[in-house]
């Protein structure tokens, strides 16, 4: 039997009608498609977990079930187990309802259950692609792993070791920046030790302590503006030194600085090694179609790099 798709949606004759079908069309199809596949991976997952369940005093039921189901339905063991860990992870499935099942496969990777709620509203909130989660799990496992492997006497007993807490991200606006008093004059401090001077008309209508907005070749007052917004550049990546150095270009006002900073909380192995060539790599990798950047300042490290960017 030969289906077709009943059209839904008159032929496009502008470009806008154009991009408005293919949204409808293609791109909330593909939602529609990840939210039944996670419903149906959980349902899964719930029907083997209670089946399992109900014969629970055999304690090899569960393997065995699993691979006779594996042999007669043709999917993967490896499958039918993600299914029945994502339902036991997430009796309810409206945590991660709006996410897809390739995010919530790796979520049942991380033990943690605070981490774990925290990488859901972070995917949530700032819709974090899997490459990145990905990178995430593995590196908070790892670390687990090796505080798990770490040597201890033979005769102390096993420690649990501390849940690994990721850094959190600083998010300031571009272009704002804090006026402040240098001798008899004010100035802009535009960060990176740089102060820039104002003329006398501005000088008059703005005092120390003011925020101001760089917009069009001039500075504006900022009032909404807090010194949470203090210090974030718009920065174009020229080259990766290695897994946590990197030489930026900053946009500044009236030109732009060349800078080498490091990346906040990371501590990479050295270049001669194999892994920090590994890690390398991987940020080179991150990195690969980032036009432009987003970088916050907090301070200089013992070799005078700023340090903290995304």
């Amino acid at each position: 039997m030969r289906h077709a798709i009943t059209p839904t949606i008159p032929l496009p004759r502008t470009y806008a009608e154009l991009r408005s079908g293919i949204v409808e069309v293609l791109i909330t199809g593909r939602r529609k498609v990840e939210a039944a596949w996670v419903l149906t991976y959980h349902e899964t997952g719930r029907l083997i977990h209670g089946h399992v369940s109900h014969h629970g005093s055999r304690a090899d039921y569960g393997a065995k079930i699993i691979a006779r189901l594996a042999e007669e339905t043709k999917v993967s063991r490896r499958a039918l187990y993600e299914c029945v860990q994502f339902y036991r992870e997430f009796p309810i499935v409206r945590p991660v309802a709006q996410l897809g099942w390739n995010q919530c496969r790796l979520l049942c990777q991380v033990s943690d259950a605070d981490e774990r709620a925290s990488l859901i509203e972070e995917l949530k909130r700032e819709r974090l692609r899997t490459v990145d989660l990905k990178a995430r799990v593995r590196a908070f496992n790892a670390a687990q792993r090796l505080a798990g492997d770490e040597a201890r006497p033979s005769d102390s007993p096993p420690t649990t070791a501390a849940p690994l807490r990721f850094l959190k991200q600083k998010r300031g606006t571009p272009d704002i920046f804090r006026i402040v008093a240098r001798g008899d004059a004010l100035a802009v401090d535009v960060g990176f030790k740089l102060y820039h001077p104002l003329t006398t008309a501005a000088q008059r209508r703005l005092e120390a302590g003011a925020f101001v907005r760089w917009d069009d070749g001039e500075f504006l007052p900022a009032r909404a503006a807090t010194s949470a917004d203090l210090f974030t550049y718009r920065a174009t990546v020229r080259r990766v030194v290695d897994g946590d150095t990197l030489h930026v270009s900053v946009a500044l006002p009236h030109y732009v600085m060349d800078e080498k900073i490091r990346l906040r909380g990371l501590d990479c192995p050295e270049l001669d090694t194999a892994e920090g060539k590994a890690a390398k790599r991987y940020v080179e990798l991150l990195l690969l179609d980032a036009g432009e950047v987003m970088l916050t300042t907090s301070k200089v490290d013992k070799y005078d790099r700023y340090t903290n960017v995304r």
